[in-house]
């Protein structure tokens, strides 16, 4: 009889040993599966412009692409997003129209109200000039603009907005890494939250670095999303948490890499990032699994 019940407990200890190991060594497709938060789903478009049609604007901007793909390749192995949900921009990709009906078409038909998006732009941007305020107050320049320079083909703060208002989310992110982008005054609406690499008032350039092979918010923001960024270890890394942790070694690294802050390019201050956080809570972005 003693026999009979330790092979049992034997039995027994195998099959929970083997079952809780199966369940470490589920699959990336099936641990995404199983992953639902209250109905959320998640939609991203990613946008990066390094190459213009019209503009030699290459000269000082050599990872604008690198930083795209690399925050779709984060989004796109994290455990809450899937491949289908996310669409990458790059250069010739990312027109005036085609980035006005990814926004306003393709994310609009397919997100809604419980739902989290998240647009990313990297690339060049500057402020209005004084005489063309009305119309916004900063902007960022699609691949197909006829000039750098202020002009019907650049996208404003005012034209970026009125085509999120479209979508039906009420949770936005939008994270901008160019120039002014902390300028991007409209985008500031309930139910959003703006990260900007370049400052609200001061220290509005931005730059990249040769060193991490990124644009250096970008640098630290996906430094954040990897869980470094998870200040109070749920396992979700939110936008709020991904600001806070990039914000200062942004500023700190961009201060040390700039000075005495005079180039061939003329004068290029540290970076300061801001956010403008129009969302009651925290809007969780990246789920991500430590790595033993």
């Amino acid at each position: 009889m003693k026999v009979r019940n330790n092979l049992v407990l034997i039995v027994i200890l195998i099959i929970g040993t083997s079952t809780l190991f199966s369940t470490f060594a589920l699959s990336d497709r099936e641990a995404k599966t199983q992953i639902v938060i209250d109905g959320t789903k998640y939609y991203a478009l990613i946008i990066g412009v390094e190459k213009f049609e019209n503009i030699n604007a290459t000269e000082y901007a050599h990872y604008i692409d690198d930083d795209a793909i690399a925050m779709y390749n984060m989004l796109n192995n994290s455990n809450n997003w899937k491949t289908s949900h996310i669409k990458l921009l790059l250069n010739e990709n990312a027109t005036k129209d085609n980035i006005r009906d990814n926004i306003t078409e393709w994310l609009d038909d397919r997100e809604d109200q419980d739902d989290v998006v998240i647009i990313y732009f990297s690339g060049h941007g500057w402020r209005m000039p004084f005489s063309h305020r009305k119309e916004g107050h900063a902007y960022i320049i699609p691949y197909d603009s006829p000039d750098s320079h202020y002009c019907e083909g650049v996208i404003t703060d005012k034209e970026l907005d009125s085509w999120l208002d479209e979508l039906e989310s009420n949770k936005i992110v939008v994270i901008l890494d160019s120039c002014y982008s902390g300028r991007m005054f409209s985008l500031r609406q309930e139910g959003r939250v703006i990260l900007a690499a370049g400052g609200k008032y001061i220290l509005c350039p931005v730059d990249e670095s040769e060193e991490l092979g990124h644009g250096i918010f970008t640098h630290f923001l996906l430094q954040g999303f990897n869980g470094s960024a998870d200040k109070n270890n749920d396992s979700w890394v939110s936008a709020e948490e991904a600001f806070h942790y990039a914000r200062f070694p942004t500023f700190k690294y961009s201060f040390f890499y700039q000075f005495p802050f005079i180039k061939l390019s003329g004068i290029i201050p540290p970076q300061l990032p801001y956010m403008y956080d129009q969302y009651q809570g925290e809007i969780k972005l990246v789920r991500y699994t430590y790595s033993l």
